[in-house]
């Protein structure tokens, strides 16, 4: 069985929803530290004129060290804002169209919304509807991690989970312990992003990092088959 854990973000580009659509549970790890000018509340999408972030806007003063499943929400209104500029940006493409009233019943619910956990969610999960993907997703908090450090946390919920292996994006290299995975019998993967195709895009030259709602609005149906990023053993 093959593992993968993410924080949740907003909205998220491709390659997150690659990653979890090659496993078989991904855990939601939302108890880590909440992490400024990251992807937890915001993304971007392209347009004529560039690249145009959409950001959630989150309390932070004095909450340094928050988690960010307590992160809340400081303003009601981004939602009808975001909507709006989604709207106006995807709006002309070839299949806006067929997601566009269930991502505004997505942005009418969230706005009554107070975390930004569960706005993430959210549209996490209803995207992994509309791209058929069928992997568990499970909240750390069901796991009682007893380790300090990264490493042996990640293990701690592999081995909880009886996985034979753990799928990381390249950056958990920068962090992770190989041997300990090794002790542990879990198979340690690395899933490559360097076979993604590009589409037609309303901005040059072509940008990958954005929301995954540009390729839905572009691409539509074929959405599945652009998650074909490859996976090797480190």
């Amino acid at each position: 069985m093959r593992v993968s854990i993410l924080q949740s973000n907003y909205i998220p580009w491709k390659g997150w929803f690659n990653l979890v659509a090659l496993s078989d549970v991904t855990v939601i790890y939302d108890s880590v530290q909440y992490t400024k000018n990251d992807w937890r509340n915001r993304n971007r999408l392209p347009s004529p004129g560039g690249l145009v972030w959409l950001s959630i806007p989150v309390r932070t003063a004095g909450l340094l060290h928050q988690p960010i499943n307590e992160t809340r929400i400081s303003d009601r209104s981004w939602a009808r804002r975001h909507w709006a500029t989604v709207r106006q940006l995807l709006g002309k493409r070839p299949h806006f169209g067929d997601y566009a009233a269930e991502w505004e019943s997505w942005y009418l619910d969230s706005a009554a919304d107070e975390l930004l956990h569960d706005v993430n969610m959210r549209f996490i999960r209803g995207i992994m509807g509309q791209t058929d993907i069928r992997t568990r997703l499970v909240d750390d908090r069901e796991f009682l991690l007893q380790e300090d450090d990264p490493t042996g946390r990640v293990v701690q919920i592999c081995t909880a989970l009886g996985a034979t292996s753990y799928l990381t994006g390249p950056a958990g290299l920068n962090y992770l312990d190989a041997s300990r995975f090794e002790r542990a019998a879990v198979a340690l993967e690395v899933i490559d992003y360097g076979t993604y195709r590009t589409y037609p895009q309303a901005t040059a030259p072509f940008e990958h990092g954005v929301s995954i709602l540009d390729v839905l609005a572009s691409i539509g149906p074929r959405t599945g088959g652009e998650l074909n990023a490859g996976v090797h053993l480190r």
